[in-house]
């Protein structure tokens, strides 16, 4: 059994994200994100950088938490995020829509 290191499991988690956007499973944004958890069909998971501001972090988590959708950090920094997102700029979070990438993201999450 060979161990990986922890840039393998960053491509790993990069690439499982990228696959899930390219499908159509995931919603970009804070704001969109908390406007998503307050609908019928809410998101499974969350991902939020830990470069994302205090106030962004804090909102994210608060409200998952109120709305029971598990929320986790990533290592990685917003412009990163964005950029694997297709997003011009920056991009503070990410939800999973679908429970088969979320479980496969929160895998590699840890």
């Amino acid at each position: 059994m060979t161990e990986e290191t922890p840039h393998a499991v960053t491509e790993r988690f990069y690439r499982m994200l990228g696959l899930a956007r390219r499908a159509g499973k995931t919603v970009l944004g804070t704001s969109v994100i908390c406007e998503q958890m307050r609908a019928k069909k809410k998101p499974v998971l969350i991902l939020v950088s830990s470069f994302a501001s205090e106030g962004t972090r804090r909102r994210l988590f608060r409200k998952s938490s109120f709305y029971n959708i598990p929320c986790l950090t990533v290592e990685s920094p917003c412009d990163v995020l964005g950029h694997l997102m297709g997003v011009p700029g920056t991009l503070a979070a990410v939800a999973v829509t679908d429970p088969g990438f979320a479980r496969e993201l929160s895998l590699e999450c840890k």
